[in-house]
């Protein structure tokens, strides 16, 4: 009896070891994975690994955070200490480790989605339901760009991705701004803290009205920075975009449909992020010589990227001995308030126009004033936009919406000229509007 227990467990050992071996395996294996099924679930704990192994989305807790809570996010998964690149429940952690992400699919009209839980059962986060039926294959898959999709409809169709919702930061291939026909704004936000991955108190977004541009906000209603509108290689405000750089190539879409700014990164095996931390917007690249991220950009620069530091007409130039100076025509509205260094009054015109013997002076090399009231035509050439602006005699001031090829479209400002700033090198030239006199005085 004792010999052929022996021999059965003898003959048991091999049939363990190879059990041991393929559960250790596809524990591997499904500890890689990239994907979650309909009706699966990821719990805290567990992690998705895009197929390359650039990034990993599961549960964490910020570091320097005061409480326990959890929150699912993606981050950078060989870069140390973690660099988080989205988060979904940002405004409703779950407190404690029972937290799991499912994709539920759902009969009836129900449709598939995204369905994050807490112990207790209750959802704390959940993506839009989609069009699917209950048959349909559906799957959850994080991909080497950082974007986690919801695929199905049978022919792997995206129904939903973390891409058009972003949190703090703005990854290679990600639009940033409006999808018109849907009226879905892409924006960033700022984290509440280092500690806490919730809503802060700056976004940056693109407003598509006029000439559409960028501008940092605090608290949704007021501006911080504004970065100019896009001249067809670059934002007017933003020399450093350097449009020839071998390492980054800057998109910027607006039409009937869409009016977004994206970016590329073409150097090989360059990481890049752009993030808006607090008031500042700055783009990184990794060293891994170093093992840290770099900052390549950051912006506002200084006092001339403040939001009209110098008032209606003021132009501001960081390398004068006044900081805050008036255009040709022009002078301090509020004089005594300008020796004081408050400019917030801006400049006033010497000579008030009649709309007879009207001319334009350029500015050169500078910061296009703000856009959101002005009138945009690119279908015409710069010369005929000088006409058209100076046979209306509101207009105050035109520039090329288009700098390529040596200019073309047309932006009208019949409005005071908010937020120029002079720049050293790069920048645009704006035809300002004066009266006869005043155009002898300064020819």
């Amino acid at each position: 009896m004792i010999t052929m227990a022996m021999a059965a467990a003898s003959a048991m050992r091999p049939l363990a070891l190879l059990f041991l071996f393929f559960f250790f395996f596809f524990s591997l294996a499904a500890s890689a994975s990239d994907t979650i099924l309909a009706n699966s679930s990821l719990a805290d704990g567990q992690r998705l690994v895009s197929a390359g192994g650039v990034f990993e989305l599961g549960f964490f807790t910020p570091p320097g955070s005061t409480t326990a809570a959890r929150f699912l996010g993606i981050w950078y998964r060989d870069i140390d200490p973690p660099t988080v690149v989205w988060v979904a429940n940002r405004d409703a952690p779950v407190s404690g480790t029972a937290g799991s992400l499912a994709v539920v699919v759902n009969g009836g009209g129900g449709g598939g989605r995204l369905v994050l839980g807490d112990g207790s059962g209750r959802v704390v986060w959940s993506s839009a339901p989609s069009n699917v039926t209950a048959s349909d294959p559906v799957a959850a898959r994080l991909l080497d760009s950082g974007n986690f999709v919801l695929v199905g409809g049978g022919t792997g169709d995206v129904l939903w991705q973390s891409f058009d919702y972003p949190s703090d930061t703005l990854l290679p291939g990600m639009k940033f701004g409006w999808d018109l026909t849907t009226g879905l704004d892409r924006y960033l936000t700022t984290w509440r803290s280092a500690g806490d991955p919730s809503p802060g108190d700056y976004t940056f977004k693109i407003d598509p009205r006029g000439a559409p541009e960028g501008f940092i906000w605090y608290n949704g209603t007021s501006p911080v920075y504004r970065n100019g509108p896009w001249d067809g290689l670059q934002f007017s405000g933003e020399p450093e975009m350097e449009p020839n750089n071998t390492s980054f190539r800057f998109e910027f879409v607006a039409n009937r449909t869409a009016v977004y700014y994206t970016f590329v990164v073409d150097g090989g095996g360059v990481l890049s992020r752009f993030v808006l931390n607090q008031s500042s917007a700055q783009r990184y690249v990794w060293l891994p010589q170093a093992g840290g991220w770099s900052l390549y950009w950051s912006l506002p620069r200084d006092q001339c990227d403040q939001y009209a530091h110098c008032g209606a007409y003021g132009v501001c130039d960081v390398g004068a001995a006044s900081m805050c100076g008036c255009p040709a025509g022009f002078a301090p509205s509020s004089p005594r308030n300008w020796e004081l260094r408050d400019s917030s009054a801006g400049c006033a015109r010497r000579t008030r126009l009649n709309c007879t013997g009207d001319g334009f002076l350029p500015l050169r090399g500078v910061k296009l004033p703000d856009t959101t009231n002005a009138t945009v035509d690119a279908a015409i050439t710069v010369d005929r936009c000088r006409a058209r602006c100076l046979a209306n005699c509101s207009c105050v001031a035109y520039a090329a919406s288009d700098v390529r090829g040596g200019g073309s479209g047309c932006i009208m400002w019949s409005s005071p000229l908010v937020d120029i700033r002079k720049f050293s090198y790069g920048g645009e030239d704006l035809f300002m509007r004066l009266a006869a006199s005043d155009l002898l005085k300064h020819n």
